[in-house]
């Protein structure tokens, strides 16, 4: 395995900050720079219970968090937790030059079952956010399918650990605000394809389960 690794990752005042080496394209649902981005940071922030900036106006707060920083909020993909950052876990695998890595922050407080009745309003904090990086370039349709593959990988990794449904009591599929950014780096994309069969759709799923899984147990020993 090429051990040339184009990321590095720190814990800083509540956060967790992945930074990459060059330019990487993004995909997720986070808060800033969700959809389709550019980002040579992407960090996962930790907010408290009471904290009414963060859910009031959630981009200008995080810009604002970068900043304090001193990280340029133009480059940065950014989503919160109610999770205990400093518990987060990284995971890494790897085959010839392909490797992928995966960073969990994990609360379970809000544990859902897909097609749960929808709940509005205030939920209690927690999530389970995920960050998965690769290191070669990926084509929009193969970004897309890294974010099933990593998402199917928590899915299994929460039933793996019997967490149950805060509203049926069924077996939990995540929770009500779970987060996900899969990152690679700009270029001519080397894999059009990500799927169970593929080399990277397995190196995306073991590096998930793996973080996932720890994460999940650290947070099941605080309980």
């Amino acid at each position: 395995m090429d051990r040339s690794i184009p990321w590095r990752w720190e814990l800083r005042d509540r956060t967790l900050i992945v930074r990459f080496d060059i330019p990487f394209r993004t995909l997720g649902w986070a808060p800033m720079g969700g959809g389709f981005s550019r980002a040579r940071v992407v960090a996962n922030h930790q907010v408290s219970d009471d904290d009414r900036g963060a859910t009031e106006a959630p981009l200008r707060y995080l810009r604002r968090t970068m900043r304090d920083l001193a990280i340029d909020p133009r480059g940065v993909v950014a989503m919160m937790t109610g999770a205990n950052v400093g518990r987060a876990t990284y995971a890494l695998a790897g085959r010839g030059s392909l490797l992928a890595g995966a960073w969990c922050t994990a609360g379970c407080t809000n544990a859902l079952r897909v097609g749960d009745r929808a709940t509005f309003g205030s939920a209690p904090p927690g999530t389970i956010n995920l960050i998965v990086a690769l290191n070669e370039p990926f084509e929009d349709g193969a970004l897309a399918e890294a974010v099933q593959i990593s998402t199917e990988a928590r899915v299994v990794a929460v039933q793996e650990a019997r967490v149950t449904s805060k509203k049926s009591g069924k077996p939990a599929t995540g929770t009500g605000t779970d987060c996900l950014v899969v990152a690679a780096p700009v270029g001519k994309a080397a894999h059009r394809y990500c799927g169970k069969h593929t080399v990277a759709g397995e190196l995306i799923g073991r590096a998930v389960l793996a973080s996932c899984a720890t994460a999940l147990a650290r947070e099941a020993r605080k309980r």
